[in-house]
């Protein structure tokens, strides 16, 4: 929650540095209100452009979005019981990378970037996930580098909750090719593991401002 806090601070802090002006609104800067509810969460920030020169309302139909993300999280693990109560490591799991992930909107509405849309994305994340079972030793039990090659479809409605306030809902569909390597204690060399492929619907919450 800190770290979301922070990323929300940081897109209210840009709302001093830029000034309105006799344009139409054509960017938008936001961060996700979901992300922090994932292992692979972290610090997020997404910049949306539209294609044209954003001098007119009945022009931009078409934008495009940047979403980057920087992965650092931790999860806990249970590592012994007694008496039926569980106690936990709280840095059992280890989690840190990147996730990159640009897409194209098409807006049905003439008010652009506010209105519903579709959208069709690419995705590319790297991370390692590092486990440690405090039983055995201090040391990293064991360590998964995962590579995931990503594209999907989607749609969303993006609207203003105040006057340089947006917040974007979008849904959809996401296909990933993961590929991923392992290494256990003791070793000192990564071990391929099969490329697996992932088929989920996915859904995310943003909040920004429009300039």
């Amino acid at each position: 929650m800190k770290k979301l806090l922070i990323t929300i601070l940081f897109v209210l802090f840009l709302t001093s540095v830029y000034s309105q002006s006799f344009k139409v609104s054509k960017n938008v800067i936001s961060t996700s209100l979901l992300n922090q509810f994932t292992d692979l969460s972290g610090y997020n920030i997404s910049y949306e452009r539209m294609l044209d020169p954003g001098y007119s309302l009945n022009v931009a139909q078409f934008s495009y979005k940047l979403n980057a993300s920087i992965i650092s999280n931790k999860k806990k693990a249970v590592f012994t019981s007694i008496n039926t109560q569980s106690f936990f490591d709280e840095d059992a799991y280890l989690y840190k990378g990147y996730s990159i992930l640009p897409e194209i909107k098409y807006y049905f509405t003439w008010n652009a970037p506010v209105g519903f849309y579709l959208n069709i994305f690419g995705s590319y994340t790297s991370y390692t996930r590092s486990y440690t079972n405090i039983q055995i030793s201090d040391e990293i039990s064991e360590e998964k580098s995962f590579k995931n090659l990503g594209r999907g479809i989607g749609s969303g409605f993006q609207f203003k909750v105040f006057k340089n306030f947006t917040l974007d809902i979008v849904g959809g569909y996401h296909l990933q090719n993961i590929t991923s390597k392992t290494k256990l204690l003791g070793n000192e060399d990564f071990i391929e593991n099969p490329m697996m492929k992932s088929e989920k619907l996915y859904a995310n919450i943003f909040f920004g401002i429009i300039f």
